[in-house]
């Protein structure tokens, strides 16, 4: 007579589950890294992006259109600007040179999420109609978030390029 079982035993069942918990507890906190990454690494493709947008912008509108950093300031300690955060409540493109984003609008960027800072030397980036800096020089944008900081150096004829951020720069 042959027995043959079609089935597991209880026990076999509540090791798989318990094998299986162990894993996941174990994979959580690189999760959670691998995210808060992605997150920051998008973010900085977005400044990328918009500087890019507004490189393209001035070549199709054949004039000045400006990288600027949005001046909203609620009044409270947490959200004022300082002098080392200028982009970080956010940036839009626009046509010309206003000096804020409340002129002609081609796109608006909201503040990044979980940055600590976006640091430049000015509050505004401006191409020609050749898509090159205005003013041909070189500028940087210092990107500090927890665990990825990013160097963002736009050049005179406007390419951008990112690099790692020298120790102590943020």
């Amino acid at each position: 007579m042959r027995l043959s079982m079609y089935g597991m035993t209880l026990i076999e069942l509540v090791l798989v589950v318990a094998l299986i918990g162990i894993g996941i507890l174990a994979a959580a906190p690189s999760f959670n890294s691998i995210v808060s990454k992605n997150q920051t690494t998008t973010q900085i493709n977005e400044l990328v992006i918009a500087i890019n947008l507004a490189r393209s912008e001035a070549s199709k509108v054949s004039g000045v259109v400006s990288l600027q950093a949005t001046n909203t300031i609620d009044n409270t300690i947490d959200n004022i600007i300082d002098n080392n955060n200028e982009f970080g409540n956010g940036w839009c493109v626009v046509v010309g040179n206003p000096g804020d984003c409340n002129g002609d609008i081609i796109r608006s960027f909201p503040a990044p999420l979980g940055v600590d800072a976006i640091n430049s030397e000015s509050d505004s980036l401006q191409f020609n109609a050749f898509g090159a800096m205005h003013d041909n020089s070189t500028r940087t944008f210092i990107f500090c978030a927890p665990g990825k900081d990013r160097l963002i150096t736009i050049t005179p004829v406007g390419r951008s390029k990112i690099d790692n951020v020298a120790p102590g720069d943020c």
